[in-house]
């Protein structure tokens, strides 16, 4: 289902979400903007951004964005072993 959801889901300059499902509409989304962002998206140099949204858009991409967070903490984790900070068999914090 997310998937489905984030297929219709962008973002403008200032991070202002719009969303082409009803059930995930951006809050500043009104009922006309995702059809202003339809015609803006197929001819982008002769119709206008949707009102209120600023150009250039983003489409949405959780899984990038969790594996590239995931990443960060699994290096941060790995580096608290190497360091000893942390043990993996108990669990717990190594006080220093």
């Amino acid at each position: 289902m997310l998937q489905k959801y984030e297929a219709v889901t962008w973002f403008d300059a200032d991070g202002w979400k719009l969303a082409g499902n009803a059930r995930t509409v951006g809050q500043r989304q009104t009922k006309q903007t995702w059809a202003q962002f339809e015609a803006y998206q197929k001819d982008p140099e002769n119709v206008p951004p949707p009102d209120g949204y600023t150009p250039p858009f983003n489409k949405a991409d959780r899984e990038a964005e969790m594996r590239a967070a995931h990443a960060v903490f699994q290096a941060r984790l790995d580096a608290a072993i190497a360091r000893g900070d942390w043990d993996p068999a108990s669990r717990e914090v190594n006080a220093p």
